[in-house]
């Protein structure tokens, strides 16, 4: 590696000098391009001259010119070293080395060749065939502790490492048998007793007991301010191991959504010796009981390999490769149709064919099954004062934001203006909320009742939410609000300790049409609970007390809506643009399972060995 940058220092320094054309130059020139002693500029020389990409005439006597010819394109050395680092799983330090030595041509074709790459390959290893997806994505796993998780891909990959009691259908919408292979439950359900598989296996080789399910639990529970999520698991109120294969948990109150919640990423069961050891060390080297077992995770790749013990049976996909890559690459690898069994972001074709869809009304609307929504949301903090406190003001902002505007200047995934979590429905009134845009000088009228005598309102947002939090900046420049942006680190918006003290943040918002996903939005403080006032924060927990109490799913929805009208009326977050992205497959794979995040179900997947039409379905 060390001869490989040399060398392209080197080139990219004498970058007019012809291959093949010998020019005169100094050892004393060359340690002022590697800044390094004459001694060592001498040794990669040498060392250059070894890997006949240069050759080396030394001129006689101190300080005499020496003649020095290029053997070899820069190009080719630097495509052979990055296809090197990639394969070797390096991803960031290839990335660094191409954008800091590639010409736009040479960054062309590593691109072609990493597009290549992408997407389901098939080796033969010790006369067995061997399976592989690798595909890439733009935003790094902030941690693969089911407990911890916060970003809907992180979870993702957690669910493929780890096991839950049970788990949901969100087809049918009924609990099934995981870890669990029954249970049962008091007439008033408030007690409720689950009988555990044998020889379910965690990752390190032992067998899961009660015990584990126990301390899973109790980890959420006891430990609110370190889990968000011990929300949870709230109402239980004591867990008890009737044996080494059966667990008992009594609840404070019935609790008609407490099945659906044992089937979420964050109560995971989790091996009780391997977190203790360490729960930071655990968060990076997670062990669960998950078809899939983590064989690599660096800040730049993730590798999960098939458990061949999995209680539920082997998957049939040997190896998934996660290469992340900075935001800024998002698009310029080139992803075959078969590869985009995962969620492809910022395609804008499918995008504005989506949006036109929309628009005109079509039928097919409904019938896009395999698009999933993600609403951009602006959350004021109403834990801090300041111009935002104030309703006026907030509504002043939500009318100075022209969603159809911000769509058509960024562009992108960005497809319709939010109303609400749910998409637009064309075909449902409901949907839409009604509202008259408001002028210049009305939306000036409300920001001056309001009190705002231009002070800087702090905003917080990701590298990948920036080009939106700008365009926010300048459009309040434009009535005279004072907006400063910070880009923070997506690790830092996980807990809301981990920002800084800000006024209102810019996040983006997975909605799977799902109970527990909306509660979790209102309940939790690192999503919409610092946006609530107190008055809003009462009214807001009083209706997630009685969801959980509702045994009726029709009155439940109906009490979801409720809390959701609220806080539109209140302004307390506003919905900017709803993004849609779109899975689709190579109709060689098998099995294709999208969940209510939009990714794919790994462990799901098989591929035909007969198929090689490469055409899209």
């Amino acid at each position: 590696m060390a001869s490989v940058l040399h060398f392209l220092e080197l080139r990219s320094f004498f970058n007019t000098m012809e291959i093949g054309h010998p020019f005169s130059v100094t050892i004393d020139k060359l340690t002022g391009i590697w800044h390094c002693t004459p001694r060592y500029a001498k040794l990669i020389v040498r060392k250059l001259c070894e890997e006949g990409w240069i050759e080396w005439q030394a001129g006689r006597g101190r300080g005499n010119t020496s003649m020095l010819t290029f053997l070899i394109a820069s190009t080719d050395v630097l495509l052979a070293e990055v296809k090197l680092r990639m394969e070797q799983g390096d991803v960031k330090e290839a990335m660094e080395l191409m954008n800091r030595f590639g010409s736009p041509t040479s960054k062309d074709q590593f691109m072609d060749w990493l597009s290549e790459g992408m997407g389901f390959s098939t080796q033969d290893k010790a006369s067995t065939v061997h399976d592989t997806l690798r595909f890439p994505v733009y935003r790094k796993i902030v941690t693969l502790d089911p407990a911890l998780v916060y970003y809907h891909f992180d979870a993702h990959l957690a669910g493929q490492l780890f096991n839950t009691l049970v788990t949901y259908d969100h087809e049918t919408k009924t609990i099934h048998p995981c870890i669990a292979h029954s249970w049962e439950t008091s007439p008033d359900q408030c007690e409720w007793t689950f009988h555990l598989r044998k020889n379910v296996l965690f990752h390190h080789g032992r067998e899961l007991t009660a015990q584990d399910v126990i301390f899973s639990l109790d980890r959420l529970r006891l430990y609110p301010e370190r889990f968000e999520a011990s929300w949870m698991v709230q109402d239980i109120a004591q867990l008890e191991a009737i044996n080494p294969k059966t667990v008992r948990m009594r609840l404070k109150e019935p609790n008609h959504l407490f099945l659906r919640l044992l089937t979420t990423v964050p109560t995971s069961i989790v091996p009780e010796d391997i977190v203790r050891q360490g729960e930071p060390s655990f968060a990076q080297k997670p062990v669960g009981t998950g078809p899939f077992q983590l064989a690599r995770f660096k800040e730049d790749l993730c590798v999960l390999e098939a458990f061949p013990a999995h209680f539920l049976g082997r998957p049939q996909l040997d190896r998934v490769e996660v290469l992340t890559f900075p935001e800024l690459e998002s698009g310029r690898i080139k992803e075959p149709d078969w590869t985009s069994v995962i969620v492809s972001h910022g395609v804008t074709a499918r995008a504005e064919a989506l949006r036109e869809a929309v628009v005109n009304g079509s039928a097919e609307w409904c019938n896009l099954e395999t698009f999933f929504s993600c609403c951009n949301i602006l959350v004021f903090n109403q834990w801090k004062n300041g111009p935002h406190n104030h309703p006026k003001f907030r509504l002043a902002l939500d009318h100075l934001i022209d969603r159809e505007q911000m769509i058509a200047d960024l562009g992108g995934d960005r497809i319709y203006p939010a109303t609400g979590f749910r998409p637009f429905n064309p075909a449902t009134e409901k949907s839409q909320r009604k509202t008259v845009r408001l002028q210049h000088a009305e939306i000036m009228a409300l920001i001056a009742d309001s009190g705002y005598r231009g002070e800087v309102l702090r905003l917080v947002a990701t590298a990948y939410h920036e080009p939106d939090a700008l365009w926010i900046k300048e459009r309040c420049l434009r009535f005279g609000i004072n907006l400063e942006v910070e880009v923070r680190d997506q690790a830092e918006f996980a807990t809301r300790e981990g920002l800084p003290e800000h006024d209102c943040q810019l996040f983006g918002n997975v909605f799977s049409n799902d109970e527990i996903s909306e509660l979790e939005m209102y309940i939790q403080k690192n999503y919409f609970l610092p946006a609530f006032d107190e008055p809003l924060a009462k009214e807001i927990s009083k209706v997630t007390t009685s969801i959980f109490r509702e045994p009726s799913e029709v009155a439940r929805r109906s009490l979801l809506a409720h809390a959701e009208t609220r806080i539109l009326d209140h302004r307390a977050v506003l919905y900017l643009v709803q993004k849609k992205s779109q899975t689709s497959f190579h109709k060689s794979v098998r099995g294709v399972t999208i969940n209510s995040s939009g990714w794919l179900d790994f462990h799901k997947i098989w591929f035909h060995p007969h198929t090689s039409d490469v055409t899209s379905p």
